[in-house]
């Protein structure tokens, strides 16, 4: 490695730790290490959701499928993000904020069961696990590609540093140094866009080699019977059901709206980042293309955005590249592992445990967090054997999104939804998709049926159970249907 990369580098690690070291003075009570105190500004908000969103998923594993299928990768940030972003901020988080909650499964847990909040919490918890894993993988392959460490040698340092300012800081210790590396995130992205351009002779001379090479990488839309991204499945798995219930129902994008210090800041953030998320398809997508018209010879698609920076770009703009996907990943682990902690925390264990000290809530957070990170490591392995980071991530995401996002919009629009209905739909949601996953299915059509039978489901069964007093949803629902 040069010597200017490596002080790069280095520096980029140290003033991360000490920005969030020197916030964890802030972090007195559990209140501020989940949710920041409720101080987080609109600004802070939209970058570090964009820095949590743009994390292994997007960064990498975006570019190893541009590498695989071309720009049709593109719609996972345009209808996959941006239109659901935009509700989140009107109707969702105005939602949250009326029922004062702290998280998604609370919200659940009020609209309908205590159980529900748990088993949704269980549920979202075990996903962040493997979420958190696949960034730990995509880190190591990183350094695996451009410094030539062992895998478990990158597993390990990068637990280590993200763990000691996650733990001692909390979400401001996230939010804060989210922000900061969705900065150099889209810095890096730019230079690669000019430099990669420049070193193929130009946009006539990428282009051309791409369409000649090519031709399929420039479909935005894939036949209706490709096997991983069919357009009937794009359009509806994704646009239908895993992108609103990402945006809208998932804890590592939305605490930092809900530790917003206004409910406008909260909603403000999140089209701040809807903004931001128009450009983010040409950072993450066109280092694929890239690697691909230069005929890279790698292991692993996932390995092309770590193989660009190694051999386009010049030493110092190539270490400011490499931090920027060490950040993009680091926002994936320190978001998830601080909203895991609070569901185990505060949905899991004060339902399950009546007489839990809150008081406790701090040192049971911090605790969690090792652990979670602890587990993760062991899990990033097993991503090797899985068809790539955003193939196996998005396959989870299907086996219980569809019936997470049912329960959600017929709880938030709907009187008609009983706590009974909402626990047996989501138990046997879960299990239809799996089952349905099992049997070969797509996963963007396991998503949508899964949502479909959901949606049926929780509606049938609400006319045979008993349902909420009508006082006590209120601050739950938007009336649109009554029971009756």
């Amino acid at each position: 490695m040069h010597p200017l990369d490596l002080a790069i580098i280095v520096g980029y690690l140290v003033l991360i730790t000490f920005v969030g070291l020197r916030l964890a003075g802030r972090v007195k009570t559990a209140h501020d290490f989940f949710l920041a105190g409720r101080t987080l500004s609109w600004w802070v908000i939209g970058l570090s959701i964009i820095g949590t969103n743009i994390g292994a998923n997007s960064y990498v594993g975006a570019a190893g499928n541009a590498f695989s299928i071309g720009i049709a990768q593109a719609n996972f940030e345009w209808i996959g993000a941006i239109p659901a972003m935009i509700l989140a901020a009107l109707v969702f988080i105005p939602l949250y904020w009326k029922a004062g909650v702290y998280s998604i499964p609370e919200y659940l847990g009020l609209r309908y069961s205590p159980t529900v909040r748990v088993v949704a919490a269980l549920i979202a918890s075990v996903v962040s696990v493997f979420a958190i894993g696949v960034a730990l993988w995509a880190i190591a392959l990183t350094l695996q590609t451009y410094l030539g460490w062992p895998i478990w040698v990158g597993i390990m340092v990068t637990g280590t540093i993200v763990g000691a300012y996650s733990i001692a800081g909390g979400l401001a210790a996230v939010a804060f140094t989210d922000m900061f590396q969705v900065c150099i995130m889209f810095l890096g992205g730019l230079v690669i866009v000019g430099l990669g351009i420049s070193h193929t002779g130009g946009f006539s001379g990428f282009a051309e080699t791409l369409v000649l090479e090519n031709p399929d990488h420039l479909q935005a839309y894939l036949p209706a019977d490709h096997a991983s991204y069919p357009w009937p499945g794009v359009i509806f798995g994704l646009g239908f059901v895993l992108s609103p219930a990402y945006w809208w129902a998932s804890q590592a994008i939305l605490q930092r709206s809900l530790g917003a210090r206004t409910q406008w800041d909260a909603s403000a953030g999140m089209m701040f980042a809807a903004f931001g998320k128009i450009l983010v398809p040409l950072l993450i997508v066109f280092p694929g293309l890239l690697a691909l018209v230069m005929h890279a010879q790698i292991e692993y698609p996932d390995m092309a955005l770590p193989w660009i920076i190694k051999n386009v770009l010049p030493p110092g703009i190539s270490g400011l590249m490499f931090i920027a996907i060490i950040a993009a990943l680091q926002s994936t682990i320190d978001s998830s592992v601080n909203a895991t902690s609070l569901m185990l925390t505060r949905d899991v264990r004060h339902v399950l445990l009546k007489n839990a000290n809150p008081d406790d809530d701090l040192k049971i957070g911090r605790l969690l967090t090792l652990v979670l990170l602890l587990l993760s490591m062991c899990t990033a392995p097993l991503v090797a054997e899985m068809g790539g980071i955003f193939t196996f991530l998005q396959t989870i995401l299907s086996l219980f999104q569809g019936p997470m996002l049912a329960l959600l919009i017929l709880g938030a629009f709907t009187r008609r939804a009983t706590p009974q209905a909402g626990l047996w739909t989501l138990i046997s949601g879960v299990v239809v998709a799996s089952a349905t996953s099992y049997a070969g299915v797509n996963m963007l059509y396991v998503a949508f049926s899964s949502f479909i039978y959901a949606l049926c489901a929780l509606w049938l069964l609400s006319g045979f159970t008993a349902p909420h007093p009508e006082k006590d949803l209120s601050k739950l629902t938007y009336v649109l249907w009554r029971r009756n």
